[in-house]
């Protein structure tokens, strides 16, 4: 069991996260990577130049999010053309990443990378558990990801330089059992936060805006830290509750002076906890591009049972999957027989196991779960999963 929950290093860029996709896909290719190799490669991809037929979306994403430079290099093919007429077929260049967040499907318009997010982007897969610090090799949640991407998801991102791009499978859009996983994985690596702050935004009939409820995180550091404090066992415990308080007390400054100059602690530390959960399903975005939010029905169906969950552990072990079947509306039947649950279990070993044959039973309950609930429709939760595997050890010990 982790000792706070909490995100240790969010950034602003951690907004779209398709581009975790791109990112896993390279570092599988090796047992080893580095920061800056595995960063400019995934900043490579997503700006590559591509060539596709100006639309009456393409037209709106340019005017609303590209920078004047940018639009400006455009400014005359669109300028001409109205959002509402209908267009001839006429062919523009843009980065790979704009075509695809211009897609009317998408519910947030935003998040664009850009070069300097190469060592900070990554950074989103270490704190989900996907890669290992130090190596960026592929964790086995990394494996569990990767076996939810298709291969048509991943074919734009390599090389050479793509040409085309229209029409196909739009990468930053996440499946169900993707959105699964990466909520789990949230909800793991920081589960203390998300738990105080989504029950504030509950609180919240109205729609709001990024910066105005990230003025509650720094009462939200400081109860998880005045409630684990005491439960310090290492110098690198006692470090991460420094650097939590340090926090605190820099976006408190931010709310009350907002200094010239200084870098926007606010939001660098709230838009991780919001955006994210737009692709996910958890909020909505009334206009996909403003960083203002509503909470949904399904933001309550699945917050609720997390709100009320002894702690984040017991909420991972008996409630995950009870609360995405309701929050994602699923409709799935609750079963613990060993019909159901072990052949699942069976599928997630034999994509997670190692050349010697072992695989955490965390990490493969969980995948038996999203793969039960979202292919046949039969859910059960981690605890369950684990209790079969231990009633089988003791009918059969070989």
């Amino acid at each position: 069991m982790e000792f706070i929950r909490v995100f240790t290093n969010p950034k602003r860029c951690m907004q779209r996260l398709g581009f975790l996709k791109p990112l896993i896909w390279q570092a599988s290719r090796t047992a080893t990577n580095n920061l800056p190799t595995l960063g400019n490669h995934l900043i490579e991809s997503v700006s590559q130049k591509v060539s596709v037929t100006l639309t009456p979306q393409l037209q709106e994403y340019i005017r609303v999010a590209l920078t004047d430079t940018q639009r400006k290099a455009h400014q005359r093919i669109t300028s001409k053309r109205p959002l509402d007429e209908e267009l001839e077929e006429v062919k523009i260049q843009l980065e790979l990443q704009d075509v695809l967040l211009s897609n009317s499907d998408l519910p947030s318009k935003r998040g664009k990378l850009v070069k300097e997010d190469w060592k900070k982007y990554p950074y989103l897969a270490l704190n989900l558990g996907l890669l290992r610090k130090g190596t960026y090799s592929l964790l086995v949640r990394g494996q569990s990801f990767l076996s939810l991407i298709s291969g048509n998801e991943i074919k734009g991102f390599g090389r050479p330089v793509v040409k085309e791009v229209n029409g196909g499978v739009n990468l930053l859009l996440l499946t169900i059992p993707q959105k699964l996983l990466l909520l789990f994985s949230f909800i793991e690596g920081d589960g203390d936060v998300l738990k105080l702050f989504y029950k504030r935004l509950l609180q919240t009939s109205e729609g709001f805006a990024d910066r105005e409820v990230g003025g509650y995180l720094p009462e939200i550091y400081r109860v998880i830290i005045k409630e684990n404090r005491s439960k310090a066992r290492s110098g690198d415990d006692l470090l991460r509750i420094q650097r939590l308080l340090d926090t605190a007390n820099k976006i408190e400054r931010w709310t009350k002076a907002k200094p010239t100059g200084s870098k926007d602690i606010l939001m660098e530390s709230v838009t991780p906890r919001l955006e994210p959960f737009v692709d996910i399903g958890l909020l909505s975005k009334p206009d996909p591009f403003v960083y203002r939010y509503q909470v949904t029905n399904a933001t309550r169906a699945f917050i609720e049972p997390l709100i009320n969950a002894e702690n984040i552990d017991n909420f991972i072990q008996h409630s995950f999957f009870e609360a995405t079947d309701k929050g994602f509306s699923l409709n799935g039947q609750h079963r613990i027989d060993r019909e159901t649950i072990l052949p699942a279990i069976q599928k997630a070993y034999d994509v997670l196991k190692s050349p010697l044959g072992y695989a955490p039973i965390l990490e493969v309950a969980l995948l038996a779960g999203i793969c039960s609930i979202t292919e046949i429709g039969k859910f059960f939760v981690i605890s369950e999963a684990i209790d079969a595997l231990k009633s089988l050890q003791k009918a059969r010990s070989e």
